[in-house]
């Protein structure tokens, strides 16, 4: 009897050889089921892209029937401009409503 109330022991006595099948069946489960997400999300991401440029042809040609043709014609954008006492070309109307393009490989080098 050790002198110690709680003694290592070592891991085979632990886990025994049916419990490592079990743990290693478990882990190569999980990481089955978690590759098959990212394949799965990876097989999506077309149909996404393909649905995100739909919806902005649909909002072009709305703008165009409306003839709207820049952006500072819009309704919402002249209140805008009209409460802020601000023109199209403003310094201050820039940044407020201009957006900036980066690659999407250098969004992480940013955050």
């Amino acid at each position: 009897m050790s002198v110690y109330q709680f003694e290592e022991r070592p891991a085979s006595v632990i886990l025994g050889r049916r419990g490592l099948f079990k743990v290693v069946g478990l882990c190569a489960v999980a990481a089955g089921a978690t590759g098959w997400a990212v394949g799965d999300l990876l097989a999506n991401r077309n149909s996404v892209l393909l649905a995100r440029q739909k919806g902005l042809y649909a909002d072009d040609k709305l703008c165009q029937a409306m003839n709207l043709t820049s952006s500072h014609q819009n309704p919402v954008v002249r209140q805008i401009y009209v409460d802020l006492g601000a023109a199209p070309m403003d310094n201050t109307m820039y940044g407020l409503l201009h957006t900036h393009y980066f690659q999407r490989s250098q969004l992480s080098a940013h955050h």
